[in-house]
């Protein structure tokens, strides 16, 4: 590699550094890297404290450790299976390295009577203390250099060894000024960002490790996490100035809004003629719309975009409702049929609908006959041609990806008015952090007549007592919903569910109570839920598949068992179901006798309030927006040094030099966008 002019690090193939040959260049491409950049962009996901040298007598199981001794042994044995044993010992005792994969070549690194240094977790083995695969280090001296060492993810072919030889040998670079990293920030308070990119790399030793962790203070680390809430702030503010640059239809007709509103039993909340107002002016405003309409659940996000729809209606265009769960479009379409007083113009399209039945729907939607198409991801396949389709609503919009919304977008002739529906409360902290740039409209009131839900914690020891109390309930006409979570994404999701099947089985009647979860036909579940709603069964035993799309306003009672299972957004979620009609209403959380401080305070706070806003705050302190929003899913940022509650500091920084960025050139834009935030990119035309 030249000494010369400094090489810029996205132009250097990883192939350019020494010992990175085809077989690990391939291995490298696997993670997203390409280039040195994209080396140095791999940052750790954790680090391993290498600061203290301890004596192996010291040592206990399940210690991690740092030692240095003297090879006395190398051996292969093949009891009980074929491994390479290394016996290390220092002035106070001997521990034991054990290798079960190994190349011969690794035999010969070994040699007795070399001085060696290991790194790594003992545990109590056949032969004594010992350590399994462990970092290690042929010493040429005897001093020991205190260390921090990074953690990066891998791929098959790349060990921690090899991937911190490449970075640090990358990091010498940098450090040498061969090669740079475009530096799109220059701020007097703040390191270059090439000198934070080798810290985080290489910490200090003299810091402690938490400083280079998220919510950390290193200078390092701050450095980054400013560029990474810019790159997310310009990224949002670009889409939003090309979105006022387009053209896009525009509608203004409210008669046909106007008409359904007046035929309502209920009066809609000042809340939600708010937010119906803000987002018909951006309907009317030439410009496509990106709206975000937030709201408690409960609260009536649903009537404000079927009045909305009304507008684009009116004008003889398409609406698509874009809905998670068959469930859940089902009860979108038959709301829909209910205001707009007939379903002429209404289809409800889901994937296991007939094949023929599948293809009259297509052909009015391709001829223009039907104007409000409901449905799950059957309305995006890509036999399905649209006429005008003009407005998308996205229902539960964390559920979707990028794609998902790309495929739609494309299916519009224009582009597309987008209004993205959630019922789980942002906190302003993420609103500003997360959703820079993007416009949010916010339901918090609830109607009038929603009766407060009582919530409790119960113990499965005193399960008799709530058994008692749920046949009292139902024999005075109330109605239960009962709950079994899906504990592991592996686990089979009714092994729960058929467990307490059994329980209400000997204390209920058959006729009491039915089964549903997501591996039922539509059909079943769509008539499971018709006799629930029309009471002719008393309790519904449901997985979290009835935590949106279903209202029955006669049930009052929602049972949830291992709740200490759940995000504190999701019991929310759940206890929502109920309190929606004129009866008074409980939510019964069910839990284990022993619980994690993290799990009491999560019940604690659910049981002391019912703002979804202040849920949705505490469930970002216990969280991260991560698990809130499914931020990986949706294309929003999960940040990886911007800690949306350690610093805010940053957030007026950020600010200001966004702003500044935005008059940069598309192409700079692109850069720091592409570097933090690809997906972005998709969602926009910078």
């Amino acid at each position: 590699m030249s000494e010369g002019n400094k090489i810029n690090a996205t132009s250097l193939p990883i192939s350019s550094l020494k010992g990175v040959g085809e077989k690990l260049s391939n291995s490298l491409i696997k993670l997203g890297i390409r280039n040195l950049e994209d080396l140095l962009f791999h940052f750790p996901i954790d680090y391993l404290d290498r600061t203290k040298l301890e004596q192996i007598a010291d040592l206990t199981p399940e210690n991690d450790f740092v030692i240095r001794g003297e090879i006395e042994k190398v051996s292969q044995t093949f009891v009980p299976r074929k491994m390479l044993l290394v016996k290390v010992k220092d002035n106070s005792g001997h521990i034991f390295l054990r290798f079960f994969y190994y190349f011969p070549s690794l035999r010969n690194i070994f040699k007795e009577g070399a001085n060696i240094q290991v790194a790594g977790k003992s545990r109590l083995g056949r032969y004594g203390l010992e350590t399994i695969h462990p970092d290690y280090e042929i010493l040429n001296n005897e001093d020991f250099i205190p260390k921090i060492l990074p953690k990066y993810r891998l791929t098959k072919g790349i060990t921690q060894q090899k991937i911190r030889k490449i970075i640090s040998q990358t990091c010498e670079l940098l450090r040498d000024k061969k090669i740079e990293i475009d530096d799109y920030i220059n701020h007097p308070n703040f390191q270059s960002l090439n000198d934070a990119v080798v810290g985080i790399h290489q910490p200090d030793h003299k810091n402690p490790i938490n400083d280079y962790l998220i919510g950390g203070e290193s200078k390092a680390r701050l450095r980054i996490g400013l560029e990474e809430i810019i790159a997310n702030k310009i990224s949002y503010l670009s889409i939003k100035e090309q979105n006022q640059n387009r053209p896009a239809e525009k509608f203004k007709n409210n008669t046909l809004a106007t008409n359904i509103e007046e035929n309502l039993p209920f009066s809609l909340t000042p809340d939600q003629k708010k937010s119906y107002q803000e987002i018909a002016e951006d309907m009317a405003s030439g410009s496509p719309m990106l709206r975000l309409l937030q709201g408690d659940v409960g609260s009536g996000k649903t009537i404000v975009a079927a009045l909305i729809a009304a507008h684009v209606v009116e004008d003889q265009k398409q609406v698509v409702i874009l809905a998670p769960t068959t469930i859940l479009a089902n009860q979108h379409y038959e709301s829909f049929c209910e205001w707009y007083g007939n379903n002429e113009n209404i289809v409800l399209l889901t994937s296991k609908l007939p094949v023929k039945e599948k293809r009259e729907i297509y052909q009015k939607i391709s001829d223009g006959i039907v104007k409000i198409i409901i449905g799950t991801h059957a309305v995006f396949q890509d036999e399905l041609i649209y006429q005008n389709l003009s407005l998308v609503i996205y229902d539960e919009q964390h559920r979707f990806g990028v794609n998902q919304r790309l495929k739609l977008k494309e299916k519009a002739n224009d582009y597309p008015h987008q209004l993205l529906l959630s019922a789980t409360p942002i906190p302003r902290t993420m609103a500003m952090g997360v959703l820079s740039g993007l416009d949010i409209s916010t339901i918090k009131s609830l109607p009038p007549n929603r009766i407060p839900v009582t919530t409790s914690t119960l113990t499965n020891s005193k399960r008799d007592a709530l058994i008692k109390r749920i046949q009292n309930a139902i024999a005075n006409d109330s109605q239960v919903y009962w709950v079994c979570p899906l504990i592991e994404e592996s686990e089979n999701e009714l092994t729960g569910i058929e467990e307490l099947e059994k329980i209400l089985k000997k204390e209920f009647s058959k006729n009491d109570y039915e089964i549903i979860h997501g591996k039922m036909k539509d059909d079943e579940k769509k008539a499971i839920i018709k006799n629930f709603k029309e009471c002719k069964t008393k309790i519904l035993l449901a997985t979290t598949v009835i935590e949106v799309g279903i209202d029955v306003p006669d049930a009052n009672i929602m049972v949830i068992e291992n709740a200490e299972r759940f995000g504190l957004s999701q019991l929310h979620q759940l206890r929502g179901r109920v309190g929606r009609g004129t009866k008074e209403s409980f939510c019964i959380l069910m839990h284990s006798e022993t619980l994690s401080e993290i799990s009491k305070e999560r019940l604690r706070i659910i049981t002391e309030t019912s703002d979804g806003f202040s849920i949705a705050e505490s469930d970002l302190k216990l969280r991260g927006p991560g698990d809130i929003l499914g931020l990986s899913q949706t294309g929003l940022p999960s940040f990886t040094f911007y800690d949306l509650l350690s610093n805010k500091e940053l957030q007026n920084e950020a600010d200001k030099y966004a702003k500044e960025i935005i008059k940069l050139p598309v192409e700079s834009q692109r850069k720091i966008i592409e570097r933090w935030f690809p997906a972005h990119l998709e969602l926009s035309d910078v």
